[in-house]
C-alpha cells in the first residue's frame, strides 16, 4: 500500500553559534490513508521539530532541513518553493497547536479566522465562506455557531478554543492532519471529548492523523500505530496492541511502566532514571545507553539501527539475534 506520508531518513538541523544541533536525526516515518499514528516521546524528543518539518515552518535560521525526503502523496514537500508549500498547508495538510489561545488571532473573529483560510484555499466568496464556517462550527459542536462567529478567542474556554482550532484545520477536508499535544492544556472531561471529536472527523473526512503526545493514556484511545522517538530518532514502531502488550525498547518499557494504574498499591510511579540529554551533547552510542538500567559496552560505543522484527522495529542490540546468544 503507498503510504500518504513517507518521511525518509530526514534530518533538520539547528546552527548555534558554531555548533549544529542534531533535533530530528534520520526519522522514518509512513502514515497511510484513513490512519491514525501516535508520536510518542518526552519533551526534547524531537516530535514537535519533526512536526513542523512535514509544515515546512522550521525557522530559518538557526533551523534547516538538511536531508531526507517529506513525501506527501508521492511530492517531495521539502523541495518545492514556498509558493507552493502554501498551497499544500491548510489545504492538504492542516495542524492543530498545543496552546489554541496562542494560535487563535486575539483581534479578529472566530468567523473571521475560518472564513479567510476558506477564501484563500477553496477560493469561496465571503458568503459561502461564512455559510461553511458556520457549518464547520456545528460539526465540532457548537450549538451557537450564527452567534459564535462574531465573537472574539478570549470569550471562550480552552475546550472551545480547542473546538476552534479543530473546525480551521478541518474546513478544506484535508488529506492529513497533524494534532502536535491537542489536549495538553484541557481538563481530562475536556480531553476525552477531543479526542472523541477528532476520531469522529477522522472517519468523517476520511483524514489521517499524525497525534504527537506524551500522553501513552492518549495514544491508546485513538491511535492505529505507534512510532516513539528519543533523542531525535525512532526507537520503535509497532501497532497500538503491539506496544501496549509487549514493548520491546528499555525506554517504551520505561514509558509504559510511569502510566498511572487503578490496580496495585504502589506508594509511588516508575520514573526513568536521569533526563533527556540536550541535542548538543547527545552520547556516543545508543543515545538512551547512560539511563539504560540493561546497557552494555556495545550499547555504549556502537549505535543501533532501527530493525524490523516482524511486522514492528526496534532500535536496540538487545533484539540482536547475536547479541541474544550470548
Amino acid at each position: 500500500m503507498t503510504a500518504l506520508l513517507e518521511l525518509k531518513n530526514l534530518k533538520t538541523h539547528f546552527k548555534r553559534k558554531k555548533v549544529t544541533i542534531p533535533a530530528v536525526d534520520g526519522v522514518d516515518l509512513k502514515i497511510h490513508k484513513g490512519e491514525t499514528v501516535a508520536l510518542v516521546g518526552e519533551s526534547g524528543s524531537g516530535k514537535s521539530i519533526t512536526s513542523l518539518s512535514i509544515m515546512r515552518l522550521i525557522p530559518s535560521p538557526p533551523g534547516e532541513i538538511v536531508d531526507g525526503e517529506i513525501l506527501f502523496n508521492g511530492q517531495d514537500l521539502a523541495r518545492l518553493s514556498d509558493n507552493d508549500m502554501c498551497k499544500i498547508r491548510g489545504n492538504d495538510i492542516s495542524m492543530i497547536f498545543q496552546e489554541p489561545m496562542t494560535s487563535l488571532n486575539p483581534v479578529l473573529t472566530i468567523g473571521e479566522q475560518i472564513i479567510e483560510v476558506l477564501m484563500y484555499h477553496q477560493k469561496l466568496s465571503k458568503r459561502a465562506a461564512s455559510l461553511k464556517a458556520i457549518e464547520m462550527l456545528e460539526t465540532v459542536g457548537f450549538s451557537r455557531a450564527k452567534e459564535l462567529i462574531d465573537d472574539y478567542p478570549h470569550r471562550l474556554s480552552g475546550g472551545m478554543r480547542q473546538r476552534v482550532m479543530i473546525a480551521i484545520a478541518m474546513s478544506c477536508n484535508p488529506k492529513l492532519l497533524i494534532a502536535d499535544e491537542p489536549t495538553t492544556a484541557l481538563d481530562v472531561t475536556i480531553q476525552a471529548q477531543i479526542l472523541d471529536l477528532m476520531k469522529e472527523l477522522s472517519k468523517k473526512y476520511d483524514t489521517s492523523i499524525l497525534l504527537i503526545t506524551h500522553d501513552l493514556g492518549v495514544v491508546s484511545e485513538v491511535a492505529d500505530r505507534v512510532v516513539v522517538m528519543y533523542c531525535g530518532q525512532v526507537v520503535e514502531e509497532a501497532s497500538v496492541d503491539d506496544l501496549f502488550e509487549e514493548p520491546l525498547h528499555p525506554y517504551t518499557i520505561g514509558l509504559m511502566g510511569s502510566i498511572p494504574s487503578l490496580e496495585g498499591d504502589l506508594d509511588r510511579l516508575y520514573s526513568i532514571e536521569g533526563t533527556v540529554p540536550p541535542p548538543e551533547h547527545f552520547p556516543a552510542g545508543c543515545r538512551f545507553s547512560p539511563r539504560c538500567p540493561h546497557a552494555f559496552d556495545r550499547c555504549r560505543n556502537e549505535a543501533p539501527v532501527l530493525r524490523e522484527i516482524g511486522s514492528r522495529s526496534v532500535r536496540c542490540f538487545l533484539h540482536d539475534d547475536k547479541e541474544a546468544t550470548k
